[in-house]
This record gives structure tokens, C-alpha cells and sequence, in this order.
């Protein structure tokens, strides 16, 4: 048979094996964090691990996180990995209480690790049971010379009523900020995460969202219904199209002394004028403690700031007053489950923004 009559076997070209920091965009904001876990994965480990990445949502920590267990794993493909969020831990941590020979399950499953990575720790707040195991777990991961990974909002050394033998062990290796992205950053994964999808946006566009937005997330967000919008209406990705969803995003995102006092005030069937009074009653003085513990994570006001708005108390006493509701709510699960439904959609201050004078009275 003349082989120029063969059927032709059409084959694809090989598909390159994604790289575990395709798209990965570093800056000044993630440089440190970034090359911590490189040398991490690349078994340098002394002085770093236990490493903690910790910085406002919305800043990369997962993305970072997941790099490295790709990275791990490419290096040390028969490695024992665990890449999981603090609740899953607490989840198991709750099942293997319930369950016979539970505990032993569990920390046959952590123990024998060469890489623990675990997701905002700060998730286990309000669960004593998955933070007491935890740092049995550590002890035993460093006996054995493991690497540990975890991500929070902020550093351990400002981890308040956490366990101190936790504290102690993190506080020990590496702890490294992420800090949001600058305005050369955002326009960089704007570009990119664009062009990624096929994108033509207007340059007025591009310098809106890049003006307005507080991190990755939301470009993402701004991006996913700038794309869906011009799609549905067949309009053009340009600065009209986009304006309306991002003002809204932004008006949305702010939090106020006030709109925590209010909020407050009627979760707990007070005034706000009793919140921000003298008066040392149990049944004002409790929710008074945590609204200033919400002010404290939700404003970027510093102690006298808040202190001056409630009742102008000073510095110390609102120290105490948030670490008094933080423990409370440690204690109180169903307390926890109601101020956290009370604060959804609420943005989280980026730690260490002080206001310098205190709000309006």
C-alpha cells in the first residue's frame, strides 16, 4: 500500500507541566515571604521553620502556600505532606474526640509529616481542643526535624490569649509579613490575570481598578464582572462600565467606630450611648469590651483612639477590654458564631495602621 494513503494519526503537542509558580507575581510587598519558602523547599530550613506568613486577606498567603507544596513535592515527590485550613484541623481534631482510638488516627496522620502547612490559624481562636493538640503536634514535628508552615492575619507575638507554649514555638522560627499590594503590584496582576483571559481593558479602567482595590481578591472580583458585564451587554471594558461595581465594593468596605457601636448595641439590646458612657454595669461593660475588641481588628485606630471614642477610657483599659472579650469568645462558642455573623462582609484593618488623633465625638 502507497503510504501516501495512510490515515494521518493527528497527535497534540505535549502540554508543558504547570510550574508551581506559573503566574506568580513577587514585589516588594511578598519578596521576603516569597524567598522563605523557597529556601524551605529547597531544604535550607535553619532559623526558618516554623515559618508564619501572615499578613491582611486578599495578600497571596494561599497562593504562596500552595507554591510551596508544589515545589516540595516536585523535589521530594515520596514526602509525607499535609496542606490543610486551621477548621479542617479543628474538624478532625472535634471527629477523633468522638471516635474511639480517634486520637491515635489523628496524630498518627500529623506526627509523621516532613511538611505541616495549615491555613489561618487564626481559625483556631475559638477552638481550645485543636489548639492544644496543635502544639503537641509541633513538639513532635521538630523532634523529628519537620518543616511547619502556617498563615494568619497577624504575627504570633501579637497573639493574644493564645496558648504560650503555641506562641513560644512560632515565635521561634520566621515570621514574615505580607503587606497588600502597591499600585505597581495590582496594575502588574491586573495586566496579567487580562491578559490571561482575553481581556482588552481600556486604560482609564485598568487605572480605576488599580486606584480602588485593597488586594488581589478583589481585582479578581472587579475582573470576573467587568468580563461578565461586557459579555451580557455587549458594552466595552472601559471606565463607565466599570465605575458603578467598584464604588460600590469600596463604599461597602468601610467599617466605622460607629457602625461597630451600633451594631453592637443592638445585638445586645443596650444603647450606644450606655457603650460609650461610664458606667461599669455587667450588662453594658461586656459588649462595650467587644466592640472594642471589633474596633480594634475592624478600624485601623490605635488604643487611645478607641478609648476616646468609649467613654474615654484610656490605653490600658482597652488593652484589657480586648483581651477580655477575646477570651470570652474563645469560651462561648455560640457568642463567636453571632458576632461573626454580626461582622460578615466587614474588612479587616491591615495591623499596625494607627489612626494619629482619635474619632469625632
Amino acid at each position: 500500500m502507497d503510504s501516501s494513503s495512510w490515515p494521518r494519526v493527528m497527535v497534540p503537542p505535549a502540554t508543558p507541566e504547570p510550574q508551581p509558580w506559573d503566574g506568580f507575581l513577587t514585589g516588594p510587598e511578598n519578596e521576603l515571604a516569597h524567598a522563605s519558602v523557597l529556601a524551605l523547599a529547597k531544604g535550607d530550613a535553619a532559623g526558618i521553620s516554623p515559618l508564619v506568613v501572615h499578613g491582611p486577606s486578599g495578600v497571596g498567603k494561599s497562593r504562596l502556600l500552595t507554591g510551596l507544596v508544589s515545589e516540595w513535592l516536585r523535589r521530594r515527590p515520596e514526602s509525607a505532606v499535609a496542606h490543610l485550613a486551621a477548621e479542617s484541623f479543628a474538624a478532625a481534631c472535634a471527629e477523633a474526640a468522638d471516635q474511639a482510638g480517634g486520637w491515635s488516627d489523628l496524630r498518627g496522620r500529623f506526627r509523621g509529616l516532613d511538611l505541616f502547612v495549615i491555613e489561618d490559624l487564626h481559625a483556631l481562636e475559638r477552638a481550645p481542643l485543636a489548639l492544644a493538640e496543635l502544639v503537641h503536634t509541633l513538639d513532635a514535628l521538630d523532634d523529628a526535624g519537620a518543616c511547619v508552615v502556617v498563615s494568619a492575619r497577624v504575627g504570633p507575638a501579637q497573639w493574644e490569649g493564645w496558648p504560650r507554649r503555641l506562641v513560644n514555638r512560632l515565635v521561634g522560627g520566621l515570621a514574615v509579613r505580607i503587606d497588600p499590594p502597591g499600585p505597581a503590584s495590582r496594575r502588574r496582576y491586573l495586566l496579567e490575570s487580562a491578559r490571561l483571559r482575553g481581556l482588552g481593558l481600556a486604560a482609564a479602567a485598568i487605572d480605576a481598578m488599580v486606584e480602588a482595590a485593597d488586594g488581589y481578591r478583589t481585582l479578581d472580583g472587579w475582573l470576573a464582572k467587568a468580563a461578565l458585564t461586557s459579555k451580557v451587554e455587549r458594552r466595552p471594558l472601559d471606565r463607565q462600565l466599570v465605575d458603578p461595581f467598584v464604588a460600590e465594593t469600596t463604599r461597602s468596605s468601610a467599617v466605622t467606630l460607629e457602625q461597630i457601636a451600633r451594631a453592637i448595641a443592638a445585638q445586645f439590646k443596650v444603647r450606644v450611648r450606655d457603650l460609650r458612657s461610664d458606667t461599669r454595669r455587667q450588662s453594658v461593660a461586656e459588649p462595650r469590651h467587644l466592640a472594642m475588641h471589633l474596633a480594634r481588628g475592624f478600624t485601623p485606630l490605635s488604643f487611645q483612639a478607641i478609648g476616646a471614642y468609649f467613654g474615654g477610657r484610656d490605653p490600658a483599659t482597652v488593652r484589657h477590654a480586648c483581651k477580655a472579650a477575646a477570651a470570652r469568645l474563645a469560651a462561648d462558642p455560640a457568642l463567636a458564631v453571632a458576632i461573626e455573623t454580626l461582622t460578615q462582609g466587614w474588612r479587616l484593618s491591615e495591623p499596625g495602621d494607627e489612626a494619629s488623633s482619635p474619632p469625632p465625638q
